[in-house]
């Protein structure tokens, strides 16, 4: 789990470089569903208490993240228009970042949906 997380936080620090082309809302999306996806393994691994909910809180925790740092590049560098496009390509990839870390990445947590019972995923591996 460890070498999961440090490779994604090389590949975070590789996307914090951007204009405002396709490439760099790309990389914003990229960027934010690594970040998501790490902030999602981290709640799992350390948190266990919190594991039912670990995509929301990756999405949240990275949504939150690229909100200030847009605010602060705003208010740096002006450019309202190219700071709130960079913060919405970031958060979609944070979405869906941390949807596929959730889901089908990491081990399925067992959920009480109340009137619906409990239910459990099943994981498959296959080693390459």
């Amino acid at each position: 789990m460890t070498i999961k997380i440090f490779l994604i936080s090389i590949c975070s620090i590789f996307s914090l470089y951007a204009s405002d082309s396709f490439n760099s809302e790309a990389s914003h999306f990229a960027g934010g569903a690594v970040m998501a996806g790490g902030i999602t393994a981290v709640v799992d691994s350390y948190y266990p208490e919190y594991k039912a909910d670990r995509g929301m809180i990756g999405f949240g925790v990275s949504s939150i993240a690229i909100i200030i740092e847009q605010s602060i590049e705003y208010s740096i560098n002006g450019g309202a228009r190219s700071q709130m496009l960079d913060a919405a390509s970031h958060i979609v990839g944070s979405a869906l970042g941390a949807f596929i870390t959730d889901k089908y990445i990491l081990l399925p947590v067992v959920k009480d949906l109340g009137s619906d019972g409990k239910y459990v995923g099943l994981n498959v591996q296959h080693n390459f």
